[in-house]
């Protein structure tokens, strides 16, 4: 643990691994269904007391489909985002056939089996939607070996012990975000699969306006110049709930960076791309998309003229 960590902090954050451990092993001890109500009941009821994040969910949900269905919304989110937590109380324990056993369906397999006949690297391109903890772990058994995936450490570092120990059980390697570019391209070079979320807010000194659901947004080109730089293949992948537990593995068309320019131009048009691409993975469950985090950060708030959502759907029940 850091030595410039006070010790109030160090207390707050072993009692927060405490009563997490707690929970977890609470949840592990229910039977799948009474867990996965319970759990989308306490996410539907954590919305009254986390109000800061059912207001960033609110405004972005009534700006897209109107005030009349906002709150229902933003109770469907914060459902799902209870089934989430519910589900991270397996991964720890879950052998590699349980964990192949939760996706009961897989699109898009022509796609992942062009990559994993590819001799370059990859790149996976998704969003934090559905179960993206359980996305990454299944990966590396559907031959995408190794996996790297780029992410931001938790601040508490007792729960970042936790959460790499159990990625890698199923043979998943955390990059830290912040010191990840040559670890990156190194991993790509050999022929290896690195695994980012684009989808939020990130400091990054390369960002270009594009819209995204709608909405002007600065996106960082940073992943079509990673793409660019290896030339490996770009592959969207998903994992939306279906059920209890159950989930639909989903692979969209790969994407090929030599099809654009090495210019700032092909650099745009590549990021495009990937926009398109993780708005067609949250269409396939809105409800289960991030909408709590606060991505778009331009006031006032408008969508762009002609723009339309996609349909509401992915609010699971037990």
């Amino acid at each position: 643990m850091p030595a410039e960590e006070s010790q109030p902090i160090r207390l707050r954050h072993r009692l927060e691994a405490a009563a997490l451990g707690g929970l977890l092993r609470l949840l592990r001890a229910l039977p799948a269904r009474t867990r996965y109500a319970l759990a989308g009941r306490v996410g539907e009821w954590a919305r009254h007391m986390d109000r800061r994040h059912a207001r960033v969910a609110r405004e972005s949900l009534a700006l897209r489909y109107g005030e009349e269905t906002a709150d229902q919304k933003v109770r469907e989110v914060f459902r799902e985002l209870g089934h989430l937590a519910g589900e991270m109380a397996l991964l720890e324990r879950l052998s590699p056939q349980e964990l192949q056993s939760m996706v009961t369906a897989v699109e898009g397999r022509e796609h992942l089996e062009a990559t994993t006949a590819d001799p370059r690297g990859v790149l996976i391109l998704s969003v934090h939607g559905g179960n993206w903890e359980l996305l990454a772990q299944n990966l590396p058994h559907y031959g995408l070996n190794p996996l790297h995936v780029v992410y931001r450490p938790l601040d508490n570092p007792l729960l970042e012990d936790r959460l790499r120990a159990c990625r890698e059980r199923h043979g998943v390697h955390a990059i830290d975000r912040r010191r990840s570019s040559r670890e990156v391209l190194e991993a790509l070079r050999r022929g290896e699969t690195v695994a980012m979320l684009m989808d939020q807010h990130l400091r990054d000194s390369t960002r270009i306006w594009l819209p995204f659901l709608g909405e002007p947004v600065r996106v960082p080109t940073t992943f079509a110049r990673f793409a660019k730089k290896s030339g490996c293949l770009v592959l969207p992948a998903f994992m939306v709930r279906e059920g209890a537990e159950r989930f639909r593995l989903v692979f969209l068309p790969t994407i090929e960076p030599d099809r654009f320019g090495d210019d700032e131009d092909g650099i745009r048009d590549l990021t495009a791309e990937t926009v398109a691409a993780m708005e067609a993975g949250i269409a396939l469950a809105p409800a289960q998309w991030f909408w709590v985090h606060r991505r778009w950060r331009s006031e006032p708030r408008a969508l762009l003229p002609d723009q339309r959502q996609p349909p509401w759907s992915g609010s699971v029940r037990p």
